[in-house]
């Protein structure tokens, strides 16, 4: 039989020692485990990120302002969560192509507008991470009307401008080159005609000129313009209308000769100022007869404008060229504010009797019959350029004015008489009231709200109101046959067709920013 032997007490210490260092290392782990491991610490999930909120953003209170001069500053403003240096700006408009931003990218910027309207202009600011917006409102408004510019009165003989304020032709728009382009043009005439004087007038300021322009010259049909202001005047006062017949003025309208009677019953102002009475062209001392059944046909008169003017006198019982002196002329600072006929004169009669039937009231004519000098007819222009007023004083009626240069429909289907000589391209539907339009663009490098009056020799005055300009044109006459088989400029053969007259314009009008 085997015995075992007795252990000691100290064998048993030792088994006792190495169980307990092979058994710590297990459990030192499971404690640092349950403890969240070393370090000093316990082991909780991590915090979650910070949250990042967008951009608190104000562009700034509506705004407004007015061209031309449109701009406003703008100071937008953001608050963030974040670092203010982390954010960045950019401005936009509603309207990016009539807006510009000085500094696009900046909180503070100038915002310039180039047409009146209503734009909503947005501030975006972004932090890097998240982006956020503002508007605001801007009201742009028109520019305010300008104040109209006008001649001083012509009181001053020593003023080589006669009262007009000289400016040169590129602080209005204009290009000096093309204007001594159509002064040349201008002043070449036959030989031994005066060339005569020129105006070219802009903003109502004086641009270009040449001759003597305050010598006379005869207006010959400018008479029909300028004298027919009469007419508006009579309008005006409500002596008569459009629709009036000359009958129901004078009484003997139209005769002698006997021939017109019945005719001439019918006829109206209207017919009279357009050219569409029927009337001969030819005037004598009461000779002309109806050609053509009124309102039949558009055929150039001068007898016709001379019935008119009967008519005109006869309903004022005074001189038209008193009328036209005291309410016209002194108004516009000519003839030495009304005292003499220096600027303007209106000649007696050279076809009818200057008086009737044993009467003291002096008759005109207006066919022709005026002298006048070019700074007298671009104030007339500009008269009209500005409808009717003459600085704070209105001399004729804006529904006048437009009248003028408005073609009247009823005239468009008419027969157009064409005589020897004569050409009138689209007279039926270009002539208005006493002033020729190019309402069809005959001229087709020049605006079609053109009018002008036009007398043989080429006389002008021409109102272009889409480039805010007048020209004013006078000269001597021509000889018989200046211009053998040809129609040419300043010649004696006037036939009213504008091909002439593109030469002179056109440069001008070339010259011209809108």
């Amino acid at each position: 039989m085997y015995l075992s032997k007795r252990e000691t007490p100290s064998s048993r210490h030792g088994i006792l020692r190495r169980g307990f260092q092979a058994a710590f290392p297990a459990v030192a782990l499971l404690l640092l485990a349950a403890c969240g491991g070393g370090g000093g610490g316990g082991n909780d999930p991590p915090a979650p990120p910070a949250t990042n909120n967008p951009p608190v953003v104000s562009a700034g209170a509506d705004m407004s302002t007015a061209l031309p001069n449109a701009t406003v500053s703008l100071s937008g403003s953001a608050t963030d969560d974040g670092p203010a240096a982390s954010l960045t700006y950019a401005w936009s408009s509603s309207d990016s192509a009539a807006t510009s931003f000085s500094a696009a990218t900046s909180a503070a910027t100038d915002a310039t507008f180039n047409a009146a309207g209503t734009y909503t202009l947005t501030l975006t600011v972004n932090d890097g991470t998240q982006s956020a917006t503002d508007t605001l409102t801007v009201t742009v408004a028109d520019a305010p009307p300008t104040a109209d510019v006008f001649p001083a009165d012509d009181v001053d003989d020593a003023d080589p401008n006669h009262g007009w304020a000289k400016v040169d032709a590129a602080t209005v728009g204009m290009t000096q080159g093309g204007l001594d382009t159509a002064a040349t043009v201008a002043q070449t005439v036959p030989t031994g005609v005066n060339p005569g004087s020129g105006m070219i007038v802009r903003h109502g300021q004086l641009v270009h000129s040449w001759g003597d322009i305050d010598a006379r010259k005869e207006m010959k049909s400018v008479t029909k313009s300028m004298g027919g202001i009469t007419l508006g005047l009579a309008i005006d006062e409500g002596k008569l209308t459009l629709a009036t017949k000359g009958i129901d003025i004078m009484p003997t309208f139209g005769t002698p000769p006997a021939g017109n009677a019945t005719a001439a019953q019918t006829i109206t102002i209207a017919q009279l100022a357009t050219h569409t009475a029927g009337f001969e062209k030819q005037d004598g001392n009461f000779t002309a007869v109806l050609q053509f059944q009124p309102g039949t046909t558009w055929s150039y008169s001068d007898a016709g404008l001379n019935w008119l003017a009967d008519v005109l006198t006869t309903s004022y019982q005074q001189d038209l060229s008193a009328i036209a002196q005291d309410r016209v002329w002194k108004v516009l600072g000519l003839n030495a504010l009304g005292t003499n006929t220096d600027d303007v004169l209106w000649r007696t009669n050279a076809f009818r009797p200057a008086t009737r039937d044993g009467g003291t009231v002096q008759y005109r004519e207006l066919a022709s019959g005026l002298e006048a000098n070019v700074n007298a007819m671009a104030r007339v222009g500009l008269l009209f350029l500005r409808k009717g007023m003459w600085k704070n004083q209105r001399v004729l009626s804006e529904s006048f004015v437009q009248q003028v240069h408005t073609p009247l429909p009823e005239n468009a289907g008419l027969t157009l008489n064409q005589p020897p000589g004569f050409l009138f391209p689209n007279a039926t539907t270009d002539y208005g009231v006493l002033w020729w339009t190019n309402k069809s663009g005959q001229m087709a490098n020049v605006p079609t709200d053109t009018y002008w009056a036009w007398g043989l020799g080429e006389e002008l005055i021409v109102v272009i109101p889409s480039l805010d300009l007048v020209i004013s044109r006078n000269s001597g006459q021509s000889p018989s046959d200046s211009s053998p088989n040809v129609r040419a400029w300043n010649d004696d053969k006037w036939d009213g067709d504008v091909t002439v007259l593109e030469p002179f314009l056109d440069p001008i009008v070339g010259a011209t920013t809108p």
